[in-house]
C-alpha cells in the first residue's frame, strides 16, 4: 500500500510541474499588445450593405420544372419525405 501511494504522489507531482511549465511557456510566449497609434483612423471605404445585395437575389418561385430529370427527383424527394414522416419525429 506505501508503494502505490508513493507512486500516485510521484504521478502527481510530475503532472503539476508539467502544468507549471505549460503555463510558464504560455505566459513568455503569448502575444504582447500593440502599441496605441496618435494616426488618426483609417478612412471607411465604400462598401455596399449586405441587405442591398441579398435583396437583389430573386427566389425561383416555378414549380413545374421542365426537364424530366428534374421531376423525377423532386418525385423521389416527396416520396422520401413522405417515407420519413417528419411530422411523426421520425429521422
Amino acid at each position: 500500500m506505501k508503494r502505490m501511494t508513493a507512486y500516485l504522489l510521484i504521478a502527481f507531482a510530475g503532472l503539476t510541474v508539467c502544468g507549471l511549465l505549460v503555463l510558464r511557456h504560455a505566459c513568455r510566449t503569448a502575444p504582447l499588445l500593440p502599441d496605441t497609434s496618435d494616426l488618426p483612423a483609417p478612412p471607411r471605404r465604400n462598401v455596399a450593405p449586405v441587405d442591398r445585395w441579398q435583396g437583389e437575389i430573386k427566389v425561383d418561385t416555378r414549380t413545374d420544372y421542365p426537364s424530366e430529370p428534374m421531376r423525377r427527383l423532386l418525385k423521389k424527394l416527396r416520396q422520401e419525405e413522405i417515407r420519413q414522416r417528419p411530422q411523426e419525429g421520425r429521422n
